[in-house]
């Protein structure tokens, strides 16, 4: 196990990481070219602006199945990576690209009995589009200023998240349980009062306003 930071060579290129080659370690200024992270435990591992995308193939690296609790991935490029049924407890993603990634079936949970659990992750001002959270429970998380468009959320929960100054363009927002979260600030999109379930939601007054618009209801002052 690595506690310090890792001297990699400043380009890795079709490598199969080792289980515990970078726990723990701190891994900055890296190009990973189809490097697979499958199974590694990257537990408390800390990347400073690496890149896991390779322009040249179009592809990603793959985290599938990677033990990720408490990983931070800081200015990083995560483009069309894979990170299905990753143990993302406690994961960071802070100022990164993910387009294109795959979370699908990620666990950011811990169960505690079988009927209760919590989640933690922190995910902000990165670019989420395209991506896929398909079957994610992200629930009572830090998901503040991402970029959200045309990502796949059929059957996740981000109940009670905060998702303030998020871009919602293109999302189905019918897919997904968005009940209790903070989404001040955010571009809704299309979201559809009729037919979203907004229980608990939080929005600004502008967006109040403009979704009233959609129902051909116009919001202004209080006449003194």
């Amino acid at each position: 196990m690595n506690t310090g930071a890792v001297a990699a060579p400043a380009i890795v290129s079709n490598e199969r990481i080792g289980r515990e080659r970078f726990t723990g370690a701190t891994v900055a200024n890296t190009h990973f070219r189809n490097c697979d992270f499958s199974g590694a435990d990257l537990t408390g591992t800390t990347f400073v602006n690496c890149v896991f995308y390779d322009a040249d193939t179009q592809a990603g690296c793959r985290f599938n199945g990677a033990q990720l609790k408490e990983a931070r991935f800081h200015q990083c490029d995560l483009s069309m990576c894979g990170f299905a049924f990753a143990k993302a407890l406690g994961l960071e993603i802070v100022e990164c690209r993910a387009q294109g990634a795959d979370f699908s079936n990620a666990s950011f949970m811990n169960q505690i009995t079988a009927r209760s659990w919590f989640c933690s992750a922190v995910i902000r001002q990165s670019n989420l589009a395209y991506a896929g959270f398909s079957g994610v429970t992200l629930e009572k998380c830090e998901l503040p200023d991402n970029r959200w468009t045309g990502a796949s959320v059929a059957g996740a929960s981000f109940s009670g998240s905060d998702m303030s100054g998020g871009d919602f363009s293109s999302l189905d927002w019918r897919s997904a349980n968005f009940t209790h979260c903070d989404l001040s600030g955010s571009e809704l999109g299309d979201l559809d009062l009729r037919v979203v379930d907004l229980e608990g939601v939080r929005l600004d007054a502008l967006q109040v306003a403009q979704l009233m618009l959609q129902l051909g209801i116009t919001v202004g002052p209080v006449k003194g």
